[in-house]
């Protein structure tokens, strides 16, 4: 046995570095490695961070781990492969989580069974409600993209990964206005389950509670191979990581993560048989030092945020001395691993745990339904006499007031918010700032000139406010 293994490892070893690029599919580079013998991966493009489709041949049939976000990819994915494998009997699809870059493709495989946690439908169908915000978004992320390359200041790199977006940018615009029926999982699980394939068993495991509250650790016994979706990495290959780019608890549920300590400590102690750990997006790598490192630092999160909460301590006093460089210096600088994540993970325990209602989640939700005129009035009602009931930011607020008034267009609604953190926070320089912003918005330039005179009397180093004051005088003139 010892033999056999350090066999495959030579050969793994071998066999992974040869990548190669195969043309291109829809004006990107599209390139094909060999993780193993009877193992592919394919990706398109040289900078941005695209999902990488992996397949395995079987005795019963191929099997498909991932789809992207733009079925032409997996439309022509499906042909590399089979012409990679000299074979075409395509049987399974596995879903590593619900996310769109991750399944819009079921389609090409609805021959197939398609494999995905029970969480999976669900994350689909919310999907379907966001297609109108998600054709926003892109149109201006073309327009960003458009720019940032016009201003002549990118690098070759930034410049190619700019060019890239925009052509992804612009084919799931093209996707979404066609309005696809979505492919649903035809197979779903709970807790664990094992696809039998003949001489390869694919064990499926429960791992939500990090990137969404769906994803699944998939390991391919005889091959060696663990496949760990868009969970984390722990070395990125490009400047932009994507979805690789924060490893944070911050999707689970109080029975979630005894499911995921359970099922990630089951492979740990079988790390001997894993020789290869495979991200869901082609720019990161994840070694077994790195989904070590990443268990450890979950178990310390789930432990120590009850027993701060226990002792007495407020969120913000968790933030401030619960930090990386205090208590993890050996992640600092980690991919996936930074004080954002960390404070995501913090808040996201801290509302478990002690049951109060986020206020962020609650306006999100607004915005997402497009139901702010009607539940905006009563929660603040219910926030300024029940404050205990809530967990909120003055971060937290500004950050659901920008997108009213920056993404959604909606300068009333942002003014409402705005006016509620200032209930909230009267001592705060910033929440001036930002409500003079909203009301300059809605036309009312005297009173956006008193409040930003109000802004730079707290704080007087507020160039921002300084500079709008210096700019009302001139235009109320």
């Amino acid at each position: 046995m010892l033999h056999r293994m350090f066999v495959v490892a030579a050969l793994l070893a071998a066999l992974a570095g040869l990548a190669g690029a195969g043309g291109t599919v829809e004006g990107l580079p599209l390139h094909v490695k060999q993780l193993a013998p009877g193992v592919v991966r394919v990706w398109v493009g040289d900078q941005i961070s695209s999902t990488a489709v992996c397949a395995i041949a079987t005795q019963k049939g191929i099997v498909v781990i991932d789809t992207t976000d733009i079925p032409k990819f997996d439309q022509a994915f499906r042909q590399v492969i089979a012409k990679e494998l000299g074979r075409s009997d395509f049987k399974y699809l596995i879903n590593t989580h619900g996310h769109q870059d991750h399944t819009n493709g079921n389609g090409v495989y609805a021959d197939c069974q398609i494999i995905a946690h029970e969480r999976v439908v669900e994350m689909m169908k919310e999907s379907q409600g966001n297609v109108a915000r998600q054709i926003t978004w892109r149109t201006e992320d073309i327009q960003r993209q458009k720019d940032q390359i016009a201003s002549g200041k990118l690098t070759p790199a930034q410049k190619t990964a700019a060019e890239e977006r925009i052509i992804l940018d612009t084919l799931s615009i093209e996707h979404a206005k066609s309005a696809p029926a979505p492919t649903f999982p035809t197979k779903t699980f709970t807790d664990k389950m094992t696809l039998d394939c003949g001489d390869v068993a694919f064990e499926l495991y429960q791992a939500g509670g990090t990137h969404t509250k769906s994803d699944i650790f998939i390991f391919a016994r005889q091959k060696g191979i663990l496949f760990t979706g868009d969970m984390m990495c722990d070395k990125w290959l490009t400047d932009t990581p994507g979805c690789l780019a924060t490893f944070a608890v911050h999707t689970g549920e109080v029975a979630d993560y005894p499911v995921l300590v359970r099922h990630w400590q089951a492979l740990l102690d079988r790390g001997g048989e894993i020789q290869m750990y495979v991200p869901g997006h082609w720019n990161g790598e994840l070694s077994a030092a790195g989904f070590r490192s990443r268990f450890d630092y979950l178990q310390a999160l789930l432990a120590d945020v009850p027993a701060m909460i226990q002792a007495g301590k407020t969120f913000d006093q968790m933030v401030a001395e619960y930090t990386l460089q205090a208590k993890f210096p050996q992640l600092v600088g980690s991919p996936g691993i930074g004080p954002n994540g960390q404070r995501i993970s913090i808040e996201h325990l801290y509302l478990i745990h002690t049951g109060k209602i986020s206020m962020g989640q609650a306006l999100w939700d607004m915005i997402r339904d497009d139901t702010f005129a009607a539940k905006f009035t009563p929660l603040r009602a219910d926030v300024l006499k029940n404050r205990s009931k809530y967990f909120f930011s003055e971060a937290q607020l500004n950050a659901m007031g920008y997108v009213l008034l920056n993404e959604q267009k909606k300068p009333a609604d942002a003014l409402q918010v705005f006016e509620l953190m200032r209930e909230l926070y009267p001592e705060s320089w910033n929440a001036y700032d930002s409500l003079a912003e909203a009301v300059y918005a809605t036309g009312d330039k005297p009173k956006a000139m008193k409040l930003y005179r109000k802004s730079v009397e707290l704080n007087p180093k507020n160039e921002n406010g300084v500079k709008w004051i210096a700019k009302l005088e001139t235009e109320l003139k």
